[in-house]
């Protein structure tokens, strides 16, 4: 049964909701005023028969506590939460009004090398201050990578979605086995069952910077097992090729370690991928 729209209404006394502006999986999100502090937020509340669900509501609440750690600029800030009047968790966040990553890719196919570095460095400067608090956001790709308008002349880079994130060493919400997040970007560590660990979302990173500088990831395949195999066995078609810019071979050498099926040969953290991308944008001509 679909869930009504809730606009108009106001939750908690506090936040009135304005407009729904997104429906997922689990949660519908909202437009709204906080009429306490006079700004516009979105609230997002866990939806019907999810909200009863006790693995949803437990990954809500993980959303919310990974969120609430963390104050970036490359990091959605969370403002509070609470349970509705129809007893549905709620968390209330900053009102993203750009579009993703995934928009962008999909309307313009690649980028120019210049912008995919910017993009690629800010969301890695999000990602370290997510694995400074020993998280792992584990879903990273495209959609949840948000560009805000920005004075600048590239936008805002946002890291959402902490749906599937985890506390390295806590414990797991997922049953044993079963391996969460999207296959394109899954690092072959992940989809052997083995740990991940922060160069598992550096792996992610690479394929997101192939894809913006190709138009397309580095792997796919017919079925869900032949993108694994790729994952797994195939190196990735050579980026000066895939890519129409002419792409420097420094950059190519970047997206390649972070691609490495070996985590030891990755990058050891986000903050030197970051410094390996900062060197290799002083020979990417402009636009």
């Amino acid at each position: 049964m679909t869930t009504p729209d809730r606009s108009g209404a106001v939750i908690d006394g506090r936040y009135q909701l304005d407009k729904l502006i997104g429906r997922g999986a689990m949660a519908d999100v909202y437009r709204a005023l906080d009429r306490a502090e006079q700004r516009a937020v979105a609230v997002k509340i866990l939806r019907g028969q999810q909200a009863r669900d006790t693995e949803a509501v437990a990954r809500f609440q993980r959303e919310a506590q990974v969120q609430g750690l963390i104050r970036h600029r490359n990091v959605a800030a969370l403002y509070g939460g609470g349970i509705t009047d129809l007893a549905e968790p709620y968390l209330v966040v900053e009102l993203l009004r750009g579009t993703s990553l995934r928009a962008v890719i999909k309307a313009q196919g690649s980028v120019h090398p210049s912008r995919g570095l910017s993009y690629t460095w800010q969301a890695l400067q999000g990602l370290a201050a997510v694995h400074a608090e020993n998280i792992l956001h584990r879903d990273l790709k495209p959609a949840n990578l948000m560009l805000e308008p920005s004075p600048g002349p590239v936008e805002r880079v946002v890291l959402i979605d902490f749906g599937f994130a985890a506390f390295e060493g806590g414990a797991k919400l997922t049953q044993r086995g079963h391996v969460v997040g999207s296959l394109t970007y899954l690092a072959p560590e992940r989809l052997r069952g083995k740990p991940a660990d922060p160069r598992s979302d550096l792996y992610a990173m690479g394929i997101i910077l192939y894809e913006l500088l190709a138009g397309r990831p580095p792997f796919s395949g017919a079925d869900d097992f032949e993108l694994i195999s790729a994952h797994l066995h195939d190196d990735p078609p050579p980026l000066d090729v895939a890519a129409a810019t002419p792409i420097p071979p420094e950059v190519v050498d970047v997206v390649e370690r972070a691609l490495a099926k070996d985590p030891d040969h990755r990058y050891p953290d986000a903050g030197a991928m970051a410094r390996a991308i900062e060197q290799a944008a002083t020979v990417v001509a402009a636009p």
